[in-house]
């Protein structure tokens, strides 16, 4: 056998990135090589041994076009043969794998169909073709899939009836059932972030069907279910028990029991259900994963994220001493493992309330708010385009730059300030029940948020209209397919401040958007100074306490101002009263970070 010949038969199902089984490999043709020089039967005609060979030579080098031209000429001189009608089968069918790979897929099954009525119905080879034929409508749909940015329901409708097609044909194909699931959880997935849960449970129900041992559908289904539950009171414990049903995990468990409980208790405190009852509840702890860290882990992990290298031969001592400065601002003492931990959870992790990070969608089209009367996300859609501009993770860490030298702002700058500003942080988190959470840290380089002290301060958000259009033009970087990767668990969790997790690709976005202006801008808090002037100390600090929790407050994502007076986001800015956030305040940032983000602010 011709050794590139057999190499093309292998080759020929084109399906090594869905890892199918060769499904070709299985014919043996052997009887087309009988027609080579010195091996002529005595019935075969010299043109059609020249012919056969010649189709042979060009098929060997993949020159499909050459090989079909000789066999087609060569088997009206011997139309019965089954071998040379079966070799010819051979080509059409890899001519049109490569005719698939170029997503010309009308010609593809016109190959296929021609090499469909050359072999014997029932064949192993009939059903080679019909498995080829089958990735064909796989592939179909997979790259309408793959160019369509924002699909529509008639979209997905259009890509499942392609895949229904290879599912009829091969039944048992794996990959097909897999994709088809994957179809339902996409298009589940755009309904749910709109809270439209009741359309959301058949589709992933359905997606259940075709991938029984999904994870993700398994968990997706279960925060649908507790999402239909937030918002069907009297039936709650039902859904709760359907959620439990299908993914009786421990996140699962405890998003039921926090629903459970939300529909027992009210507001009484003033502040929205959700929030920690008591400091305790949001205690800050390490990760979930330092307990399988090393202490050098830990120390290379944390030198990473502030962008320390260590001095060459520096000791583990020596480089934690540098991270104590850079995150706590002095040195610690006892035994190096509890020392490292205890910087580690201050830099890494904090509240239960958070998760790993975000599924990002910049094209996400948000629904309106769903308490206008007691929250102002409206008036943040004015500014922000209509779109979900917050943080994927704290604490963030801020950065205090030091006045300019010789510039005005360091002649009215005070030392109490500082401490001042960082009171009008420590507001947010106070009021958060510890949800809210921040760090100062020495290394500008590796900040969230940095601070920095001007003469005047403006407030940039009192006047929607004169805020520039930075977030209506914005636009990020194309994603790829293997970069579309759409993690769906959490992603429909109705508790409060329940962030979804991180998209395969987000990590990498947020590095490419590390240059724009937009992040830019979000990373800097400026206090202006010269409202001080006139003040005595006391009425100062004061000031600059309330300026400071505004200006976090924008920072947070509340890109806007409440029309409400008395509200911490309304622009007055007062020197006679310290200001903490209201219950719309609140509202309106636990509705923001309870919605999946167009746009993440963490970028390292």
């Amino acid at each position: 056998m011709h050794p590139s010949f057999r190499q093309l038969i292998i080759r020929h199902p084109g399906f090594s990135h869905l890892r199918f089984r060769p499904v070709l490999a299985g014919l043996l043709w052997a009887g087309l090589f009988t027609f080579t020089v010195g091996q002529t039967p005595g019935w075969v005609a010299e043109p059609l041994e020249a012919l056969v060979n010649q189709g042979n030579i060009a098929a060997g080098k993949q020159d499909y076009p050459s090989a079909m031209a000789a066999y087609e000429k060569a088997l009206p001189l011997a139309p019965t043969d089954k071998t040379l009608r079966n070799n010819l089968a051979v080509i059409y069918a890899n001519h049109a794998v490569g005719l698939q790979e170029k997503q010309q897929f009308e010609a593809a099954f016109q190959y296929l169909n021609k090499a469909q009525a050359l072999i014997t119905p029932g064949s192993s080879a009939a059903q080679s073709i019909q498995a080829s034929r089958a990735s064909v409508y796989f592939a179909q749909a997979m790259a309408l899939k793959e160019s369509t940015t924002q699909p529509t329901a008639a979209d997905y409708q259009k890509m499942r009836a392609l895949l229904e097609q290879a599912i009829t044909l091969s039944p048992q194909e794996v990959a097909f059932q897999k994709a088809m699931a994957g179809l339902y959880l996409d298009e589940a997935y755009q309904l749910a972030i709109q809270e439209r849960y009741a359309e959301a449970i058949p589709l992933l129900e359905k997606a259940l069907t075709h991938d029984p041992a999904n994870k993700a559908v398994k968990q997706s289904l279960a925060n649908v279910y507790l999402g239909q539950g937030k918002n069907d009171l009297p039936n709650r414990k039902s859904w709760v028990d359907k959620a439990l049903a299908v993914d009786n995990s421990p996140q699962i468990q405890q998003v039921a029991n926090r629903l459970l409980a939300a529909g027992q208790n009210t507001a009484s405190s003033g502040k929205p259900v959700g929030f920690a009852s008591s400091p305790n509840e949001a205690k800050s702890k390490a990760p979930a994963s330092i307990a399988k860290l090393s202490v050098n882990e830990m120390i290379r992990d944390m030198e990473g994220q502030l962008q320390i290298t260590p001095p060459d031969k520096a000791t583990l001592n020596q480089r934690l001493e540098t991270l104590e400065q850079q995150v706590l601002g002095q040195n610690q003492t006892g035994p190096l493992a509890v020392r490292t931990k205890t910087v580690y959870t201050a830099l890494m992790g904090s509240s239960d309330a958070l998760q790993s990070g975000t599924a990002v969608d910049p094209n996400l089209i948000q629904a309106p708010a769903s308490d206008p009367e007691n929250s102002y996300l409206d008036e943040i859609f004015k500014v922000t385009d209509g779109k979900v501009v917050r943080w994927g993770r704290f604490p963030l860490r801020v950065y205090f730059e030091e006045p300019a030298k010789d510039s005005t702002a360091s002649t009215l700058y005070k030392a109490e300030y500082k401490a001042a500003a960082l009171k009008g942080f420590e507001i947010w988190k106070e009021r958060t029940d510890g949800y809210v959470q921040f760090l100062e840290i020495k290394n500008p380089q590796a900040a969230d948020i940095i601070v920095n002290w001007t003469e005047a301060y403006t407030d940039r958000f009192a006047d929607p209209e004169k805020v520039p259009d930075v977030y209506k033009h914005y636009s990020p970087p194309k994603r790829s397919p293997l970069l579309t990767v759409v993690q769906m668990a959490s992603a429909f969790t109705p508790g409060y401040f329940s962030l979804v997790p991180q998209a395969a690709a987000a990590g990498l976005q947020y590095q490419q958007y590390r240059k724009l202006a937009i992040l830019q801008d979000e990373s800097k808090i400026a206090l202006g100074l010269s409202p001080t002037k006139t003040l005595n100390p006391e009425a100062a600090q004061l000031l600059i306490q309330n300026m400071a929790a505004k200006e976090f407050g924008h920072a947070l994502g509340l890109k806007g101002s409440s029309s409400r007076a008395g509200d911490l986001l309304y622009p007055e800015l007062r020197s006679d009263v310290a200001q903490t956030p209201t219950v719309r305040d609140l509202t309106t940032l636990r509705e923001l970070y309870n919605r999946p983000p167009n746009i993440i602010l963490n970028i390292r």
